[in-house]
């Protein structure tokens, strides 16, 4: 059987988004993006959907109303299961989501120049901000990017993101058998 909740954790651009697609595709995974919430709340409140702004809104909303906010609305909400949570940043989260059967929790990792190279990527798409070197490395600094190498040790497994898609996605396919043939 299947994990009713797989979360991920990583940096930006270590591939989380990547995996989250590829599981609601080949293993009917709902997605439950943590970035798409925002983007949800930013547009209802008629602000731009940038990153900086992203950025300001959870900030405010994280630090007001708690780390775990997101996961308790979401888990307020009539969900399909099962689902992936798309961008876990705070201990709080994986507290929350562990108290429920079948929950497991990816970590992803990769360089942070391959990282860059896929910001700066997708911004040439338009579908993200160009950032120097300079401005990507303080990026670290965020209250979002705060805690994520502690929560990657709490990670059930680690996914080195660091080679082809389809190498990733044979990654991924091995650990869902696993996870499949195992009782969780």
């Amino acid at each position: 059987m299947y994990p009713s909740i797989i979360a991920l954790v990583g940096h930006i651009r270590s591939g989380k988004s990547s995996i989250a697609e590829y599981l609601c595709h080949k293993y009917d995974y709902s997605l439950a993006s943590n970035s798409d919430l925002l983007r949800e709340i930013a547009k209802n409140l008629g602000m731009e959907q940038n990153r900086e702004n992203l950025k300001k809104l959870g900030d405010s909303i994280f630090s007001v109303l708690g780390n775990d906010t997101l996961a308790r609305f979401r888990l307020s909400q009539p969900q399909k299961f099962p689902i992936i949570v798309d961008g876990i940043r705070y201990k709080e989260e994986i507290e929350l989501y562990s108290q429920l059967t079948s929950f497991k929790l990816i970590g992803v990792q990769a360089s942070d120049d391959l990282r860059l190279a896929r910001l700066n990527h997708l911004a040439n798409q338009g579908k993200d901000s160009t950032l120097s070197k300079s401005d990507f490395d303080k990026l670290q600094y965020a209250r979002s990017e705060l805690q994520i190498n502690e929560l990657l040790g709490l990670a059930d497994i680690i996914i080195c993101n660091e080679r082809t898609k389809s190498e990733l996605y044979l990654e991924i396919d091995k650990l869902m058998k696993l996870w499949r043939d195992s009782t969780l």
